[in-house]
């Protein structure tokens, strides 16, 4: 028989396919929403977790968004997420689950890191402060799963993601990462004509983009081993910001100006991981290039563009 897995945030942009690669790999796969299933509630959490008797759960429900919310609800961001993961953590004892798979975030890396950000440098410094209360509560979930891993005895993974795209991610402007913001700045611009589109700062960072299936088959296959310490799920490859601009324009078909607006801030100037442990534990490297993942992902969202722009 089948594990059973409690997927939370398994209905959002990266939940969802995490659900699909699991299913893939022979999981029973559980997605409770809400109002059923609140993750603010201890209560509702307990219920549920208790109900579904899981043997893993995955923990992929955030309360995130780009650099803009980041700046703007930093308490927010810091409040609900930890909250989410306390009462996951505490829920599962009494449930008698096994493994808990805490899905982390390249942000939660110091920001002063030289280099292609490796495992060992994950506790090495200060956060960036753009970032800082969105990856010290990743950092958080560390902490708290090696805690009841101690007292509890349950088993704790940490693929640690890069910067996502792919179908059904958040394209509305406050809430949307960078990929996503592109796209539909450029889409807009396509379809209203307009001559030039702005873009934040100077386009200098190098970002690191994996395609969303692609991160989560990177987790299936993790959950198939007991690779127990953090571990990176990237491309390794660097894009700057500009060469990034420049791929959504191409595959929106937007022919105008861009122009930066070095009045906005840039971030990190470099955020990168080193893949090399990645291709060791699990034997395998990200298929989706990505040009194309932009072009499946541009191509979704093009003929979903309502709804897409709706989602709030």
């Amino acid at each position: 028989m089948a594990d059973t897995v409690l997927l939370t945030g398994g209905r959002g942009f990266f939940g969802r396919r995490i659900a699909e690669a699991l299913t893939a790999n022979g999981y029973e796969v559980a997605t409770p929403g809400r109002p059923e299933f609140d993750l603010l509630d201890a209560g509702s959490v307990e219920r549920m977790v208790k109900q579904i008797k899981p043997h893993t759960v995955v923990h992929s429900a955030a309360y995130y968004g780009g650099l803009g919310i980041c700046v703007a609800e930093p308490a927010r961001i810091f409040h609900d997420n930890t909250l989410m993961c306390v009462n996951i953590l505490d829920a599962m004892p009494k449930a008698g689950v096994k493994r808990f798979v805490s899905v982390g975030s390249a942000c939660a890396y110091p920001g002063n890191v030289v280099g292609d950000m490796k495992e060992d440098d994950f506790w090495s410094g200060p956060l960036h402060p753009s970032v800082e209360a969105y990856g010290f509560m990743k950092k958080i979930q560390q902490v708290g799963a090696h805690a009841y891993a101690k007292q509890f005895k349950i088993e704790a993974q940490f693929p640690q993601i890069t910067n996502l795209y792919g179908e059904n991610d958040v394209f509305t402007e406050y809430r949307s990462h960078v990929v996503a913001a592109l796209i539909k700045r450029f889409a807009d611009a396509k379809l209203s004509g307009a001559k030039e589109v702005v873009c934040w700062g100077t386009g200098k960072p190098v970002r690191e983009f994996i395609y969303s299936g692609d991160a989560a088959e990177a987790i299936a296959r993790l959950m198939k081993t007991d690779y127990a310490e953090p571990l990176n799920v990237g491309t390794g490859i660097g894009t700057t910001i500009k060469e990034l601009s420049e791929l959504v324009a191409k595959h929106t078909g937007f022919a105008g100006k861009i122009v930066w607006d070095t009045s906005k801030p840039d971030g990190v100037m470099r955020k990168v991981l080193d893949v090399s442990r990645l291709k060791q534990v699990l034997n395998w490297t990200p298929p989706t290039s990505l040009d194309a993942g932009l072009a499946k992902t541009i191509t979704w969202y093009l003929a979903n563009k309502e709804t897409a722009d709706a989602r709030p």
